[in-house]
């Protein structure tokens, strides 16, 4: 079993192995860090020319920045519940594009990437429509009993019902794995790219 640590003791391995690091592990953990805020900076919008700080990167630096950069990118592109989540990922992708501009086939893994993430969306959706929909049928006998026996319009939300929400849990449990281990495998490639 995974021994779960606190953020004290993590923040202790990392200033001990910091302690025992070299100038040169020292400097690409701060031009790592620098690539993470760099990263951070572009997903939030603000005004971050990539391709122009990337080549004002001295060569030393270069290695480690990219890995800062794309970790974080990797780490926004996941499966979205919504529409906002998939723009957050698109974003990522876009940064991913620019990191990697000098390579077209990157362009390639970045659109099956922004494809899966698309389908799985739209298959989320269309399930749980579906689930609705027969929820809905089932709910509506209900609707028209307790109406007659109350003597109001009463209408009970599909959705809110708890087992609507158990079937609903059982359709996710077997939809996002299948997809989280395409998404996977894709984004293990930019990892295995940079040897990370």
């Amino acid at each position: 079993m995974a021994e779960i640590k606190s953020a004290l003791e993590i923040a202790l391995e990392k200033a001990e192995k910091i302690g025992k690091a070299s100038k040169e592990e020292l400097k690409a953990q701060e031009w790592k860090e620098k690539g993470q805020r760099l990263a951070a900076r572009f997903l939030k919008q603000e005004e971050v020319d990539l391709v122009r700080e990337l080549s004002e990167v001295p060569p030393e630096g270069k290695a480690p920045l990219v890995r800062g950069l794309v970790e974080i990118f990797l780490r926004n592109i996941v499966l979205p519940r919504d529409e906002y989540v998939l723009k957050d990922a698109r974003r990522a992708l876009e940064g991913l594009n620019l990191v990697f501009s000098a390579f077209p086939e990157v362009k390639n893994l970045t659109r099956e990437i922004e494809k899966l993430l698309s389908q799985y969306l739209q298959h989320r959706e269309a399930l749980y429509q579906q689930l609705k929909q027969q929820f809905e049928a089932q709910l509506s006998g209900m609707e028209e009993a307790l109406s007659q026996q109350m003597g109001v319009q009463v209408k009970v939300e599909a959705e809110m019902h708890p087992q609507f929400q158990e079937e609903w849990r059982k359709i996710r449990d077997q939809l996002d794995p299948q997809y989280q281990k395409q998404l996977d495998y894709l984004k293990n490639i930019f990892r295995r790219v940079l040897g990370a």
